[in-house]
């Protein structure tokens, strides 16, 4: 794996984490500078996950992957459970 798509998974897993989103079962890789997403993404439990549309949160993080140095396209490949 090229350096350039190990810095830009780790910039793409740092994304993810900025929502409120349970992504313990979300795998992320970049391959060739193409950012894969699969896996499955729940609300969190408790109040951080109350109110949460998963699938708006998820549009706006393959919006915020797609802008990141490195990436030039996202493959959303997610099951959303809400």
């Amino acid at each position: 794996m090229p350096l350039e798509d190990k810095q830009a998974r780790r910039l793409v897993e740092r994304e993810i984490a900025k929502h409120h989103i349970d992504y313990t079962l979300l795998t992320v890789a970049v391959i060739n500078q193409i950012a894969y997403l699969g896996g499955t993404v729940t609300p969190l439990r408790g109040i951080m996950g109350r109110d949460v549309d998963v699938r708006r949160e998820m549009d706006l993080i393959c919006e915020a992957i797609g802008s990141i140095k490195g990436v030039n396209d996202v493959v959303d490949d997610v099951r959303i459970v809400s």
